[in-house]
């Protein structure tokens, strides 16, 4: 494998410094003496830059810039820092102090840049249904940069797939699989430079069938008395998934009548300023069932006003949701000439976490602003601003401040909760939960769960007087499409769970 890393002592990095205001040095004189750069080794080491020195009986701390931005610090004892899972094609620096815990030396400077292919993004697997059983399907997006693809399958068993395939193949279907297992695709790319990290994706073979909760005991009631978002999405949802069932809330008396189904999407839009928290009696009667089936691996897509709901279930505390800060609107509403766009891609300061690959927003155009990433989802008209949002959940749930990456890691590898997308004011830190994904985490509800509380992603926009607009395609909003995609993106990503 090939790699390029070059020293810099302080006094010849000036560059370096000018791009970000971080990156300055101490103008004192040091009390410590600086590290040795002749003794420093870096190396890629597999997908890890491991750098070493001779272990001594000082501390280093080392500083990573990605980019030109700060990705993060770190004290190390011993002689060995890793920067573990490099992204290609990034401009990495590394600042090397000996501390003692208050003093520090001059640094010394390594640069290094992964060269290779970008990785994969856009991956998707969906279950196909045949006589006799079952295949999977995976499908990614082109990459441009790469000039073969290696593609891994399992299934965690006694079965594994291993192929080498062209750069222009961007789908797969791995044919028979059984029902219960679990497949997992790995994705690398590779060019004459090097190869990518690797794209993963899962998917759980099993029942396929998808049901839309309702308050309502019938579709026409629905449609006649029910808000204009829900019904449009009944419309839309009948249509686009014509075996999907209606599910009213009082037909579920237990977890056995849910047990059918994969997935279970709760449309709830309030604009008579009611209380979101307050459930309908109806739904709490249900919930003991609607508990127990989603504990068992039903995967929930909750809407709107509906996201409270994830409290009610108790996969998150309900006081510790009401109790932070939130942003929650049930108001009429009123025209609005603006267009709504939702950041996903977190710039903390000390680190980016970009969501924008993840499933539910494949095929929606992206913007980059050079600061965040962002979707547009509502144009100029009636606007409900029907945001129902929850700040500092992150922090309240790890005890970490809300710009630590290890707020976010530990968000997501112990708690099981993504932050997906925030308001662009928003995404300087681990905090608004927006649209966001609560997959199993440290808890005992094996299912997957989908929040979407961002205002924009109005279902149905309303007539510029104000009336409704009740129809599975809505025509006021110019960006009706990208939320009848991400809505088709969520289901078809909960079918995988």
């Amino acid at each position: 494998m090939k790699f390029r890393y070059i020293f810099a002592t302080i006094a010849a990095v000036a560059a370096l410094s000018a791009c970000n205001a971080d990156m300055d040095y101490d103008i004192v004189a040091p009390i410590l003496s600086k590290p040795d750069a002749s003794s420093i080794q870096a190396s890629l080491q597999g997908d890890n830059y491991v750098i070493s020195w001779p272990a001594g009986n000082q501390n280093m701390q080392v500083t990573r810039y990605a980019n030109g931005t700060k990705s993060g610090t770190e004290v190390v004892t011993g002689g060995t820092y890793t920067h573990y899972a490099v992204e290609t094609n990034v401009a990495n620096s590394y600042v090397l102090k000996y501390t003692d815990g208050t003093n520090f030396s001059e640094g010394v400077v390594l640069n290094y840049t992964r060269p290779g292919a970008a990785r994969f993004s856009g991956i998707q697997m969906s279950q196909l249904e045949k006589v006799g059983g079952y295949d999977a399907y995976v499908e990614w997006n082109p990459n441009p940069t790469a000039t073969t693809t290696h593609f891994v399958a399992t299934n965690g068993a006694d079965r594994t797939i291993n192929e080498t395939l062209m750069a222009n193949v961007t789908n797969y279907t791995i044919k028979d699989v059984v029902q219960g297992e679990t497949w997992t695709v790995t994705l690398t790319a590779e060019n004459n430079e090097g190869r990518s990290l690797p794209t993963t994706s899962s998917l759980r073979i099993g029942k396929t069938a998808i049901g839309y909760l309702s308050v309502f005991d019938t579709p026409e009631e629905l449609i006649a008395n029910g808000d204009d978002d829900d019904a449009s999405a009944w419309l839309w949802f009948h249509e686009t998934y014509p075996t999907g069932t209606f599910v009213p809330f009082s037909s579920i008396t237990s977890a056995d009548v849910l047990e059918p189904y994969r997935v279970l999407w709760w449309m709830r839009d309030l604009d008579d300023n009611s209380s979101a928290w307050e459930m309908p009696e109806v739904v709490m009667n249900a919930t003991p069932g609607v508990r127990q089936w989603y504990k068992d691996g039903g995967s929930l897509l909750l809407w709107a006003h509906a996201t409270p709901y994830i409290g009610t279930l108790g996969r998150l505390d309900m006081d510790m949701l009401k109790n932070n800060d939130n942003a929650i609107n049930t108001a009429a509403g009123g025209y609005n000439p603006d267009v709504w766009k939702m950041a996903c891609m977190l710039n903390c300061g000390g680190f980016v976490k970009d969501y924008s690959t993840h499933a539910v927003f494949r095929g929606l155009e992206v913007e980059d602003n050079g600061t965040t990433k962002l979707i547009a989802f509502k144009g100029a008209g009636w606007t409900e601003d029907h945001n129902c949002l929850f700040f500092n959940i992150p922090s309240a749930l790890t005890g970490l401040g809300n710009q630590d990456e290890a707020c976010l890691t530990m968000l997501n590898n112990k708690f099981g909760i993504y932050p997906l997308g925030t308001w662009d004011s928003q995404i300087w830190w681990v905090s608004q939960l927006n649209v966001w994904e609560a997959q199993q985490g440290d808890t005992d509800f094996q299912g997957t769960v989908i929040c979407v509380g961002n205002g924009g992603l109005n279902f149905s926009m309303k007539n510029d007087d104000g009336t409704p607009d009740i129809s599975a395609h809505p025509r006021n909003n110019a960006f009706q499409e990208n939320i009848l995609t991400f809505a088709k993106n969520a289901l078809e990503y909960l079918k995988t769970r």
